[in-house]
């Protein structure tokens, strides 16, 4: 299978180019429509930008799916995240790496997300990274997990 996108050729299961990030599926498909994240009801403060309720620690907080609004504390220096169940974030779906990124936290207190080679990528806001620093409100597409990052209120 080659890359609608660049060409590059794929594993005949990709959704996701490893090359270029371009999705695979066909655009009709209800299981792989990109949503954007607009706002993530009953978790924040009415009319608040700033997240989640009470965040004193960097949290992510799944945005849609059935664990819709389930937060993720980052309160370790590196976080393991993959569908291994010894993952410190274990998101169970085949379209998570068994061992897929690590997220950790700089000396500067900065929060870091890098892919780990994963099969179907690593994504933040939309584009496709082998390693990006979080701010407040960037969404992590991790598989079909959707999350939002907010770091704490300092």
């Amino acid at each position: 299978m080659n890359c609608r996108r660049c060409g590059e050729i794929l594993n005949a299961n990709a959704n996701y180019c490893w090359a270029c990030g371009a999705p695979q599926h066909a655009s009709t498909s209800p299981e792989t429509i990109a949503i954007p994240v607009v706002s993530v009801p009953d978790v924040l403060h009415p009319g608040a930008s700033e997240g989640p309720e009470g965040t004193h620690t960097d949290v992510l907080v799944v945005a849609s799916g059935l664990t819709a609004g389930s937060r993720y504390e980052l309160d370790k220096e590196v976080t393991a995240v993959g569908r291994h169940e010894n993952s410190d974030l274990l998101l169970d779906d085949v379209s998570v790496s068994r061992h897929h990124a690590i997220i950790t936290r700089t000396a500067s207190g900065r929060i870091t997300l890098r892919d780990l080679n994963s099969l179907n990528g690593t994504y933040v806001n939309g584009a496709r990274v082998q390693e990006s620093t979080l701010h407040s409100a960037d969404e992590v597409q991790i598989g079909k997990f959707k999350l939002v990052f907010w770091a704490a209120t300092r």
